[in-house]
């Protein structure tokens, strides 16, 4: 209604223009009176006035919307284990090519084992399960719409939250399908262990072990953990109705260097189906010594209870936190921090210094600067006494360790100082200084070396927020705290930086993804970017042999290994057009944690189902009938409104020009101008 009050408005406005302009208004002369004129005139006048009008009409539609049929269909490894994989392929088969069920629904087809993934073709490959996610997703990605989800399960979940907790939004229903045996067999299964995956040498460490049993009938069965041949510990095990799970703690000793892959395992009851998960196998590194850290500072400061936190997270490391007025030898420390400099730190710099150890110089809230610049050659900072607030941007290009897998991004700001930091050798920049929202070519994280010594310098203060931000974010602190280990790593060693390095595990578990990374450098040590590196990796029990590329992941080269079978590895990794070859080992563990399960869970489907009705392999008949008569899968009418412009500017811009060439030359011809 109101665009046909403007256009009214426009089209008065546009006749008592050009009247005035024509003297038939508010003029006595006549001479100017023109009528073609004033017409045109007026016709111009309307059209720009329509220009900026612009009006625009409604029109509406309407679009009947059917329901969803939404199938997720399990493509994990327990179905095939538990002989359940043909039926589920027919049942689904059936339910896709049904003329009934595709007249009525949209239908959509999923797989999910790890991950959801539009269906192509089931393999049954999935190393992990995670049905909850399998819930969530279709409804976060089809939301507003109403939907029947069909979970084509046996119901055994390995990852993510427990889907009994998961909820349901008011546009859609869930219809579980259980495949798999549901019959209950007496079992006995080995749930968890826990160990340490470092002790030293002539130490013990703790190994806890989780047995559980499923039976009525009283068993008693025999538990071991073994080394090799070595029967390391033994106890017998009593279960029945009562009585479904034990807990084992024990105490072994660490006699030798290197990997030691133990077993736990149970003895096999009668009538028990599945013996897979009778058995465990884990693996603990027994080194021969701990690096140890010496923190000195004068000050208290929150920083050096979050640093000693961090890297004492890694069980290899010790941290001591001494003053520089205390006794203390430095020759016993792999690596020390100095927090807070000044000039307190003389004697200690001296010694370090004659010593060649290794450093990180964390300046603190309060610095001495004139004493840094005069006992540093490497770098100097212009000494003011303003600080500002900087955000930490990470270096990508930073060749020491990988920084990929970092984020520090939104982290909250550490003080630095407000000078300029001029390099006079050459260093290696971990992050770069952010002030507000500017970036800057200033470092706030750097490393370099000395001759054969390694240093890091950490110009700011106020780690302690990083490692609390950490937490708010991610419910751990393994950010922070792997970042500082990295680090760590880094200065705490004196082997000499290599221009190839590969960095891998000593042992895997079988269903782990498994990512060997790799960093290449030129002889500047600058990072390749266009490298070609290879693997060569063999079996060391079967020698076969098998060649892997690199790929190249942001500034890192990176293979993934998920998927060989459980055993002993060599692996030679080797950079093409040039002699530079690095040589390791790993073993993987085996343990398949979808080879776990002798029985489909009905009962936690059956508590997430829509009026807790579930069905069985083929019975899709009583599914569709199911599904047709749900009130909530219904057709839904939507109406759709449409704006559209009553104008093309671009026509009535040339009508414009049209009309106003028109009366120009009109004019011009009648010698008005």
């Amino acid at each position: 209604m109101m665009v046909w009050i403007w256009l009214f408005i426009a089209v008065i406005a546009a006749i008592v223009v050009a009247l005035i302009q024509y003297d038939y208004l508010f003029s006595s002369s006549k001479k100017n009176r023109k009528p073609w004129f004033a017409v045109l005139r007026a016709i111009t006048v309307f059209c720009v006035l329509l220009l900026f009008i612009s009006p625009k009409f409604e029109s509406q539609s309407y679009k009947t919307i059917r329901p969803q049929l939404v199938l997720m269909t399990d493509n994990s490894q327990s179905i095939e284990n538990l002989e359940a994989s043909n039926p589920l392929e027919i049942d689904l088969e059936q339910i896709r090519t049904d003329p009934d069920l595709n007249e009525r629904f949209e239908i959509v087809t999923y797989q999910f084992a790890e991950d959801i993934s539009l269906s192509d073709s089931l393999n049954f490959n999935g190393t992990a399960t995670n049905i909850a996610n399998a819930i969530d997703q279709p409804q976060e990605l089809l939301r507003g719409r109403n939907k029947a989800i069909v979970l084509m399960t046996d119901g055994n979940q390995t990852l993510g939250k427990n889907y009994r907790y998961t909820s349901l939004d008011r546009n859609s229903h869930l219809y579980p399908i259980v495949y798999g045996d549901t019959t209950r067999y007496p079992d006995l299964r080995i749930n968890q262990v826990n160990v340490n995956r470092y002790s030293y040498l002539n130490n013990e460490y703790p190994v806890e072990v989780f047995v559980s049993y499923t039976g009525q009938a009283a068993v008693s069965t025999n538990f071991k953990i073994t080394n090799g041949n070595a029967v390391l510990h033994q106890q017998r095990l009593e279960f029945d109705a009562d009585k479904t799970s034990a807990v084992i703690n024990v105490q072994l000793k660490s006699n030798s260097i290197g990997l030691q892959i133990m077993v736990a395992q149970v003895d096999p009851i009668t009538s028990e189906k599945n013996i897979t998960n009778n058995r465990r196998d884990f693996a603990v590194e027994v080194i021969d010594q701990q690096s140890k850290i010496l923190i000195l500072s004068n000050i208290v400061h929150p920083d050096i209870a979050a640093l000693k936190k961090a890297i004492e997270s890694n069980r290899q490391r010790s941290v001591d936190i001494m003053k520089t007025t205390d006794a203390y030898d430095i020759n016993d420390y792999n690596l020390v921090i100095m927090f807070g400099l000044d000039s307190a730190f003389a004697k200690a710099y001296s010694t370090i210094k004659t010593l060649q150890k290794n450093t990180w110089l964390i300046l603190g809230p309060k610095p001495d600067l004139g004493f840094l610049n005069r006992t540093t050659a490497a770098f100097q900072i212009e000494n003011y006494p303003q600080r500002d607030d900087v955000q930490p941007i990470l270096n990508d290009a930073y060749p020491n360790f990988n920084l990929e897998s970092f984020d520090f991004e939104d982290y909250p700001p550490v003080t630095a100082p407000f000078g300029q930091i001029t390099a006079r050798e050459s260093l290696s920049v971990l992050m770069y200084k952010q002030i507000g929202s500017v970036t800057t070519d200033q470092p706030l994280w750097f490393t370099y070396e000395d001759g054969t010594s390694k240093h890091a310098v950490f110009t700011g203060s106020g780690l302690w927020r990083w490692r609390s931000q950490s937490y708010l974010q991610e419910k751990d602190f393994r950010n922070f705290d792997d970042l500082i280990n990295s680090q760590i790593q880094f200065l705490a060693s004196n082997k000499k930086r290599d221009r190839l390095d590969v960095d891998s595990r000593t042992f895997y578990f079988e269903n782990d993804r498994i990512l060997i990374s790799a960093q290449y450098l030129n002889q500047n040590y600058e990072f390749i970017s266009d490298g070609v590196l290879n693997m060569q990796l063999s079996n060391d029990e079967t020698n076969e042999q098998l060649v892997r590329p690199f790929v190249l992941s942001n500034n890192t080269y990176q293979v993934d290994l998920s998927g060989l079978p459980a055993g002993d590895y060599s692996y030679t990794v080797e950079a093409a057009n040039e002699n530079l070859r690095r040589s390791g080992a790993f073993s993987i563990l085996e343990f398949n944690i979808e080879k776990q399960f002798v029985n489909a869970d009905y009962q936690s489907l059956q508590s997430i189902a829509t009026d807790r009705q579930i069905f069985y392999g083929k019975e899709t008949e009583k599914l569709k009938t199911k599904l047709l008569s749900d009130t909530l899968l219904q057709d839904v009418e939507r109406s759709e409104t449409t704006y559209e412009s009553l104008i093309d500017w671009k026509v009535l811009l040339a009508i414009i020009l049209l009309l106003l060439s028109a009366e120009w030359f009109l004019r011009k011809y009648n010698g008005l101008i």
